[in-house]
Formats: C-alpha cells, sequence, structure tokens
C-alpha cells in the first residue's frame, strides 16, 4: 500500500490551512516543518503538544519532523548543538513519529571526518530516543551529490536517507 505525505506548510503556513489542504487531497501524513512561519525546530514542547493535539483532533499524523538539523557550519560548537538535536527528537516524540529529516553541514566538502563524527552523534542522540535520522541531500552541504551520499554511508552506521531530485 502507497501511502502519502506531504510538507503541509507548502498549502499554507497556519495550521488550519495546512490541515484543510491535507483534508482536500485525502492526506492523513504529514512532513512538519513549520507552522505560523516558525520552523518545528524553535516549537516550545508546550506548542507542540497543542499542535498535537489539533492535528490529531483532524485525523492528521506527523510522518516526520523536517527539522533544518545539520544545516548548520561544520564548525559549530557540537557541544552547544546537541541541545538543539536533544530537543527535535523530543518534539519527534511529542509528535509520535520516529523520523527526522537532516542534513549534512555546510563548508564541510574538506572536513568529511568531521562529517562523520557528527552525524554519528546525532545517530546516537536519535537512537537514544528511539528516533531515526533520516539524511537528505541538498545543495552547497556535505551530502549534496551521490559520491559523497555514498562515504556517508560507507562511513556513518544507523543513519537513513532520503533523496530529493
Amino acid at each position: 500500500m502507497i501511502r502519502l505525505s506531504a510538507f503541509s506548510d507548502e498549502a499554507g503556513s497556519s495550521i488550519k490551512e495546512q490541515i484543510d489542504a491535507m483534508k482536500r487531497n485525502g492526506i492523513s501524513l504529514t512532513e512538519l516543518r513549520s507552522i505560523d512561519g516558525k520552523n518545528v525546530s524553535s516549537f516550545t514542547l508546550e506548542e507542540a503538544k497543542e499542535y498535537q493535539k489539533i492535528f490529531e483532533e483532524n485525523g492528521i499524523s506527523v510522518w516526520s519532523i523536517g527539522s533544518p538539523l545539520g544545516k548548520a557550519d561544520i564548525e559549530t560548537d557540537f557541544t552547544e548543538y546537541e541541545k538543539k538535536v536533544r530537543h527535535v527528537c523530543e518534539l519527534a516524540k511529542i509528535f509520535k513519529t520516529d523520523k527526522i529529516r537532516m542534513f549534512s553541514f555546510w563548508h564541510a566538502n574538506e572536513k568529511e571526518e568531521k562529517v562523520y563524527e557528527y552525524l554519528r552523534k546525532m545517530v546516537a542522540i536519535g537512537e537514544e530516543y528511539g528516533v531515526y535520522m533520516c539524511h537528505e541531500n541538498e545543495k552547497d552541504i556535505f551530502g549534496d551529490i551521490a559520491e559523497r551520499v555514498l562515504k556517508i554511508m560507507q562511513n556513518v552506521d544507523g543513519l537513513k536517507y532520503i533523496y530529493d531530485p
């Protein structure tokens, strides 16, 4: 069986617009990225609980969190960045999903060992929360082309992959 999910924020900014569009199109799974222009990674836990309640009341489930994790300079202080990773994992649990879309850092083409180290740490944090980290290719990150995605696959166990054509 094929199940469709959608980035519902592409249909509207407000949660109502997003839910209405999903219902019109017969889609019950959202890849949650933002509501009212606020990225999911910036939601408070209280906001997440309220949004989850509204989704549930409308028969919508969160398929994955469309996070910006890994859309950061490779020179970021990972000790500090880890707080953001943990917060997004906590949000995933509130939204009852076990998938988080994430990326592999900017300005990293010459620093691949550091990319692998950070991705391994992110996967380990996700595992603590029962959440899969799902790498998405994107322009200007380390894993933007097939050759480097393959390198990630060969060096980072436990990571899942999303291909964005």
